[in-house]
């Protein structure tokens, strides 16, 4: 990711914007987004029965929100490549490997945040209905926006595995659904610690022989399960542990108009990740 070129990662960047806004689907997203998150702030009886100027009853919705919209933006930005043939192009143009995923991943980022900038409407609702305080709101649409960052790096690594738009919005849903219920019940954090076994031994196997099929990736899969497993009924703290992975947990504070320094690096470590993933993954397909 270092000696970028800034003028490459923003054409890219652009490219994607253009893709999208250019696109009706883009438009009928941005809609859908918007009416959605308003509904889940003003349409609970929650909301005028606190009779408080703020947006918890959306910050209790948000996160499954956006394990549904986010991956509809992520889900073409290498699926529609691969699809295409337009793939081998770009691999072949005089670009890095890591130009490439950031320049894709501001791209996608930069129609997320679009769509959480019109979302900003909720904000004059509740400027007419009372006075809200605008730290509170700052922090509130900060985690909406760091959350949002995370989701998208995840949805892109979901759409490296596959041609298909719709199995890569599947994919995009499912990584996020582990980051949204990581920590809502124990049983939910050890399937997500003893999947994460799984994904990643299964992962290295890609990474390393850039085989996608075969024995060798089915039997690493299965020991990592059978490793998460063994963790989960040895240790008592395994999904204490696993918990901690959970984005609510993090975006919680800032919810309550608190920014902690370590839920900032929570979400931006979850994004770089995410991203360095990509570009083995992205770089392996040159072998």
């Amino acid at each position: 990711m270092f000696g970028l070129r800034p003028n490459v990662v923003g054409s890219i960047a652009g490219k994607e914007l253009r893709s999208f806004l250019g696109n009706p689907t883009g438009y009928v997203f941005l809609t859908l987004f918007i009416g959605t998150s308003a509904a889940a702030a003003f349409l609970d009886d929650g909301f005028f029965g606190r009779n408080l100027a703020d947006l918890a009853t959306l910050n209790r919705s948000i996160a499954p929100i956006l394990m549904f919209f986010v991956p509809a933006i992520t889900m073409s930005t290498w699926a529609d490549e691969r699809r295409a043939g337009t793939d081998e192009l770009l691999l072949t143009l005089p670009v890095r490997d890591g130009e490439v995923v950031l320049g894709k991943y501001l791209g996608a980022l930069g129609i997320y945040s679009v769509g959480l900038v019109f979302s900003l409407a909720n904000l004059a609702v509740l400027l007419y209905l009372g006075e809200p305080d605008i730290g509170l709101i700052f922090a509130t649409y900060l985690g909406y926006w760091l959350m949002g960052a995370l989701f998208v790096a995840v949805g892109m690594v979901g759409s490296m595995f596959t041609g298909n738009a719709t199995v890569a919005f599947i994919l995009g849903a499912v990584g996020c659904a582990g980051l949204v219920f990581a920590g809502a019940e124990p049983w939910s954090s050890g399937l997500l610690g003893t999947l994460l076994f799984a994904g990643a031994a299964a992962l290295l196997w890609l990474v390393v022989t850039g085989a996608s099929r075969g024995v060798g990736l089915v039997a690493l899969a299965g020991a990592g399960l059978g490793l998460g497993a063994w963790l989960g009924g040895l240790w008592p703290g395994f999904t204490d542990l696993v918990a901690h992975l959970g984005a609510q947990a993090h975006f919680t504070p800032m919810g309550e108009g608190i920014v902690r320094l370590g839920d900032v690096a929570y979400f931006g470590g979850g994004v770089a990740v995410a991203l360095v993933l990509c570009t083995l993954l992205l770089n392996r397909r040159h072998w």
